[in-house]
């Protein structure tokens, strides 16, 4: 059969597939993945010996029904491998089928000289795609296949593959997808020659941020079309320009996050009814603030001499020489959704803050897949995450569930309000 499927016909011609590696191709990759629609689908049984492109809107091709694509998928496929779960899930939402190539080795798309091309002169179309040769974008999958095939083929699940592919991966596309509203005016004001093509992540008053999962030390970076999302300014009006669909936006801020999530790893109990800080000013004999500054130095440019005996700072100590011993003499040191491999790029400090941060991603996936499915059939949504803060936008209609949200996510938090991202102030 030949490799372009664009009848039903066809496609039920197919038969059944086993596990497969699949491309969710939309008619832009410019575009954020919940303001495109597909262009193409391809597949290939990892049995197999060559692909199918299934067409569902191209210039070259007549076109299959998309639910007719989607069923198949569901019900004549095993496992669907892709390179990025969360972008496949806005085209196929179908969490328990799809695996994630990139957490078990990162991995790119081969492209052709061609879809380089025409990227470079038609990348502000929403349908570049479309007009790419269907034979280009095929070529490029089978040689992508040929990369990620042995991958698959040696691939053992494991407990650290299913935090990411099946709770890190869906917590990330529900905070996507819920976008967050803007001021429009305020808006044009800010990024007008910013953005010159705003329409890639910008649609009906909303703007969508997109989460990236594949970094190194597994918090992820969240930045689309030019838009630091986890940085915007706090005082040149940016955050001026992102509102609330509902009433008001609500912040949830860890109190002393990072000491807490250590003190966790080292079996140091930090009370919830103390602040952070004021207690390892007590420890340390100096203020609060000063405790603070004190405490970053020490936990990531490594403890001082002085400091190596006092409480909480010597089991610190110890949690490190420990974790760098096995790092060196086992050549890895492994985290509930990282595997951190020798490198000698990494002393110890900053493989210490990798583990942190690890540890910190981890801990908020897990808080965040709570307070989500407690807000499931409420208008209240959470729309941002930024490491050691979540930002909500609060209907009334929900009543009072400030205080629920609270016990949910364990760790003291101090909560702000605002009208607008800008100047919120404490409750």
């Amino acid at each position: 059969m030949f490799y372009i499927i664009e009848r039903l016909d066809q496609l039920e011609k197919l038969g059944d597939f086993e596990d497969c590696f699949v491309s969710f191709i939309p008619k832009s990759n410019k575009f954020h993945p919940a303001l495109t629609s597909l262009s193409l689908v391809y597949v290939r049984d990892l049995n197999q010996s060559k692909g199918y492109m299934l067409c569902i809107n191209h210039n070259e091709s007549f076109g299959l029904d998309i639910k007719d694509v989607k069923w198949w998928l569901l019900n004549n496929t095993q496992k669907l491998w892709v390179l990025n779960k969360k972008e496949a899930l806005y085209h196929f939402y179908q969490p328990q089928k799809l695996f994630d190539v990139n957490f078990i080795q990162h991995t790119h798309k081969v492209p052709t000289n061609c879809s380089d091309f025409y990227y470079t002169q038609h990348y502000y179309l929403p349908n570049v795609n479309c007009i790419i040769p269907i034979s280009k974008h095929y070529e490029e999958w089978e040689n992508t296949f040929n990369i990620v095939a042995p991958l698959i083929a040696s691939f053992k699940p494991d407990d650290q593959f299913t935090f990411n592919n099946d709770r890190a991966t869906n917590v990330f596309y529900q905070l996507e997808s819920n976008g967050i509203k803007l001021n429009k005016d305020c808006f044009i004001d800010y990024y007008q020659g910013k953005l010159p093509h705003p329409e890639f992540n910008l649609s009906r008053g909303k703007i969508y941020t997109q989460y990236n999962l594949y970094t190194t030390t597994s918090r992820p970076s969240n930045t689309f079309n030019s838009v630091n999302f986890a940085a915007l300014n706090k005082d040149d009006g940016e955050r001026m320009c992102y509102m609330p669909e509902n009433d008001m936006f609500i912040e949830m801020d860890f109190q002393g996050y990072h000491p807490r999530l250590i003190g966790e790893m080292v079996e140091w109990h930090f009370p919830k009814d103390k602040n952070t800080y004021a207690l390892l000013g007590e420890l340390l004999g100096v203020t609060q603030q000063e405790a603070k500054e004190l405490t970053f130095k020490q936990l990531y440019g490594g403890v001082w001499s002085e400091y190596q005996y006092k409480p909480f700072f010597k089991d610190v100590n110890m949690f490190v020489d420990d974790m760098w011993d096995t790092y060196q003499f086992g050549g890895r040191y492994e985290t509930e959704n990282r595997t951190f491999v020798s490198d000698a790029d990494i002393n110890k400090n900053k493989l210490f803050n990798y583990i942190v941060q690890s540890k910190e991603t981890s801990t908020n996936v897990e808080l965040l897949e709570k307070v989500l499915d407690y807000l499931k059939g409420k208008k209240t949504k959470i729309v941002l995450y930024t490491y050691d803060a979540f930002l909500f936008d609060y209907s009334k209609e929900d009543g009072d569930i400030l205080q629920d949200i609270v016990d949910i996510l364990e760790y003291p938090v101090t909560i702000k309000q605002g009208n607008t991202y800008h100047g919120l102030t404490k409750i």
